[in-house]
């Protein structure tokens, strides 16, 4: 039997202190255009090649690659999307629950039902995504893999610092 996920999760405005409160809390860097469509509930799966044990809450991170603007501008426009005129990029802009991950066959026969999860699911590995929640954009560098957002920030800040200083002579 086919699950069928209906209409677009309801999107929660997270404040972006769980984001600093959250020693544990992991992110995925995501082009912006598919984090975009994510954070706002459109986009239930993401694909990837490589799978991981970790299940639970993800920030979203917006890469600052407008490399897949285009590609991601025709699949808007063929599910009735109006994606902003501009995608905010180089920042978190919010979590979401990772639930599982499948082998495409396998999700497409759970949620094939889904026309947005059919557009969106291309594998080799889904990873379904639920309960999506917006933050105010918090920005930072990505990564690669699962990264830990708390570090993540502490680095970028220290970067920061040491740019600051470097240019006051010090």
């Amino acid at each position: 039997m086919k699950e069928k996920r209906g209409e677009p999760s309801r999107v929660v405005e997270t404040p972006t202190l769980e984001l600093a409160a959250s020693p544990d809390l992991k992110a995925l860097t995501i082009r912006a255009p598919w984090a975009w469509a994510i954070a706002q509930g459109w986009k239930r799966v993401e694909n990837r090649s490589w799978a991981t044990r970790f299940r639970g809450r993800i920030a979203i991170h917006a890469a600052v690659s407008k490399e897949s603007d285009a590609d991601a501008a025709a699949t808007f426009a063929a599910l009735g999307l109006e994606p902003p005129s501009e995608f905010v990029r180089g920042a978190i802009i919010g979590t979401v629950e990772l639930v599982d991950i499948l082998p495409l066959d396998e999700f497409l026969r759970r949620f094939g039902d889904d026309r947005f999860d059919r557009e969106f699911a291309l594998g080799p590995l889904c990873w379904v995504l639920r309960e999506p929640r917006l933050c105010v954009p918090t920005p930072c560098s990505g990564n690669f893999q699962l990264w830990n957002v708390a570090r993540r920030l502490e680095l970028d800040r220290e970067r920061a610092e040491r740019r600051k200083s470097a240019a006051n002579g010090r």
